[in-house]
C-alpha cells in the first residue's frame, strides 16, 4: 500500500496555552486616546482655565456654542478669550482630532499582530484526502514586545506633551491678538476726538479768516491738522481691523459670532512695580518648559527606538509554529516548525549605526534646547522689565509734559504771544505722546504674554507688523518741524 507523505500543518506560532499568554501580553497595550486628552489638561488647565474636549457629535459642538455665546455676551476679556479659543477654534479642534489618531497608531504599534488561521483540502489519488490547518504568527513580536512597549509609552508622552504645546501656543496667540485688538481699537477712538477737534477748530479758523480776524496763513495751518488727523484715523481705523480679524481667526469665530463679538474700551492698567523673576524662579520655569520636557521625551522614545532596531536589525522575521499531520488513513501527527532568515547578505549593521547616531543626535537637541530655553528665558524677563520701564516713563512724564506744553501754549496762543504754527505743534506732540502711551502699554501687555508663554516653552510672535499708534509716535507730521 503507497503511504503517502503526511501534510504539514504549520501554525507558525507556539501552541494554543502560549497563545493565551501571548493574547493576553498583547492586550498590555490598551487605547489610551483618552488617557492621553486627561494627561494633557493636567498639563494645561492651570494655566488656561479651561478643559480640553474633543467635539466628536452636534451635541457636544451645541455645548461649546452655548458657552461661546455666552462669553460674547459681554465685553471679551483676555482670559475669555483663551476661553473661546479654547472652545471653539476648528484648527485646536483638527489638532487634538489628529493627535488622537497619533495616539491610537502609536498603541497599535506596541500591540502583537494578529494570527493568521488557514485551511486547504486536497483530494489525493486513491481517494485519500489531505487536510491542513494553519495558525500562525511572528515569533519575533512577542521577543520585542516589552521593547514596543516601552517605546509605545515614550511617543506617547512624546504626544502628549506636543499636544500640551500646542494648546498653550493656541492661548497664548489669543491672549495677544486680544491686546493687539484692544490696543489698536483703543488708538482708533482716540483719533476719532481728535479728528472731531481739529475740524472743529479748522472750522472756527476759517470763519475767523472770512472775518478779517485770522490770516490764511493759520487758517491753513489748521486745516492742514485737521486733515492729517484724519490721516492718521483712516491708517488707525485699518490697523483696528485687521487686528480685530486677528482676533477672530485666532478664536476660531464664525460670521454670525463675529458680528457680536464687543472688545473693552481701553487696555488694563499696567501694574505700579512688574514682579522680579528670582534665579530660582528662572530654573523652575527651565525645569518645567514643555520644550525641554518635549526634547528629553524625543531622547527617550530615540533611544528606545535604537533598543529595538539592536534586537531586530540582524533578523527581522522569526516564527515558530506548531505542526499537525493529518492523513485520511493515517493518524495525526504533531510537532513544530521554525523559519527564520539567515543574515547572509545583510548583518543589519547600518541600521545599528544609523540608530545609534540618532540617539546621539536627539541627546544634542536636548542640550542645544535646553540651552536655548535658559536664553529666551532671560531675554523674555528683559523685554518685560524694559516695556514696563518705558510704558512708565511715558505714562508719568511724557502724556504729562506734552499736556503742560499744549495748555502753556494754548495760553500764549490766547495771549498772541505765539503764532498758529507753535500751537499745532504743541497739539500734534501732545497727540502723538498719547498715541504712544497706548503703543507703550500695549506693548507691555504683550511682553508679558510673552513672558509667560517663555516659561511654558511655548513659542509666541511678540513682534508685529507696526500699527497706526507706533507709526504715528515714530513719523511725526511735517507741520511739527
Amino acid at each position: 500500500m503507497w503511504n503517502p507523505p503526511r501534510p504539514q500543518v504549520r501554525l507558525r506560532t507556539l501552541r494554543l496555552a502560549p497563545l493565551a499568554a501571548a493574547a493576553l501580553l498583547a492586550a498590555c497595550a490598551p487605547l489610551q486616546t483618552r488617557q492621553s486628552l486627561q494627561a494633557v489638561n493636567a498639563i494645561t488647565q492651570p494655566y488656561t482655565g479651561t478643559p480640553l474636549r474633543l467635539q466628536r457629535g452636534p451635541a457636544q459642538q451645541q455645548d461649546a456654542q452655548a458657552q461661546i455665546d455666552a462669553l460674547l455676551s459681554k465685553p471679551l476679556s483676555a482670559d475669555d478669550a483663551v476661553r473661546i479659543a479654547l472652545l471653539g477654534s476648528p484648527a485646536l479642534q483638527a489638532l487634538i482630532a489628529q493627535a488622537q489618531a497619533d495616539s491610537a497608531d502609536s498603541t497599535q504599534s506596541a500591540r502583537l499582530t494578529n494570527p493568521v488561521f488557514g485551511f486547504e483540502r486536497l483530494l489525493i489519488g486513491g481517494g485519500g484526502v489531505e487536510i491542513t490547518r494553519n495558525l500562525s504568527f511572528g515569533l519575533l513580536d512577542l521577543l520585542t514586545l516589552s521593547t514596543r512597549s516601552h517605546l509605545n509609552d515614550a511617543q506617547q508622552t512624546q504626544l502628549r506633551l506636543s499636544l500640551a504645546r500646542a494648546v498653550l501656543r493656541t492661548a497664548a496667540q489669543a491672549r495677544l491678538s486680544w491686546v493687539r485688538a484692544v490696543a489698536a481699537q483703543q488708538t482708533a477712538a482716540y483719533d476719532r476726538d481728535v479728528v472731531e477737534a481739529a475740524k472743529a477748530t479748522a472750522l472756527l479758523a476759517e470763519r475767523m479768516q472770512q472775518a478779517g480776524n485770522f490770516t490764511k496763513l493759520d487758517a491753513a495751518q489748521q486745516g492742514l491738522f485737521a486733515a492729517d488727523s484724519q490721516l492718521r484715523l483712516s491708517r488707525a481705523e485699518l490697523a483696528a481691523a485687521q487686528s480685530r480679524e486677528a482676533l477672530v481667526q485666532a478664536l476660531g469665530l464664525s460670521a454670525e459670532q463675529t458680528a457680536r463679538l464687543v472688545l473693552p474700551t481701553q487696555l488694563p492698567e499696567v501694574p505700579k512695580q512688574p514682579s522680579a523673576a528670582a534665579p530660582m524662579a528662572l530654573q523652575t520655569a527651565l525645569d518645567q518648559r514643555l520644550d525641554v520636557q518635549l526634547a528629553r521625551a524625543d531622547y527617550t522614545a530615540t533611544a528606545q527606538a535604537a533598543g529595538l532596531v539592536r534586537h531586530t536589525s540582524l533578523i527581522e522575521h522569526v516564527e515558530l509554529g506548531g505542526v499537525r499531520k493529518t492523513y485520511s488513513d493515517a493518524p495525526p501527527q504533531n510537532g513544530f516548525d521554525l523559519s527564520l532568515p539567515l543574515p547572509l547578505f545583510d548583518l543589519g549593521d547600518a541600521r545599528r549605526s544609523a540608530a545609534a547616531d540618532r540617539v546621539l543626535a536627539a541627546r544634542n537637541r536636548t542640550i542645544a534646547t535646553a540651552r536655548r530655553a535658559a536664553s529666551q528665558l532671560r531675554e523674555a524677563d528683559a523685554q518685560r522689565h524694559n516695556a514696563w520701564q518705558r510704558q512708565n516713563v511715558s505714562r508719568e512724564q511724557i502724556v504729562p509734559l506734552a499736556q503742560t506744553v499744549l495748555d502753556e501754549s494754548q495760553l500764549r496762543y490766547n495771549g498772541m504771544l505765539i503764532g498758529t504754527f507753535q500751537l499745532v505743534a504743541a497739539a500734534q506732540t501732545q497727540v502723538q505722546a498719547v498715541r504712544a502711551a497706548i503703543a507703550a502699554q500695549r506693548d507691555y501687555w504683550l511682553a508679558d504674554a510673552a513672558w509667560q508663554s517663555a516659561q511654558l516653552g511655548v513659542d509666541t510672535e511678540l513682534g508685529a507688523a507696526p500699527d497706526a499708534a507706533s507709526a504715528g509716535a515714530a513719523a511725526p507730521s511735517a507741520a511739527s518741524h
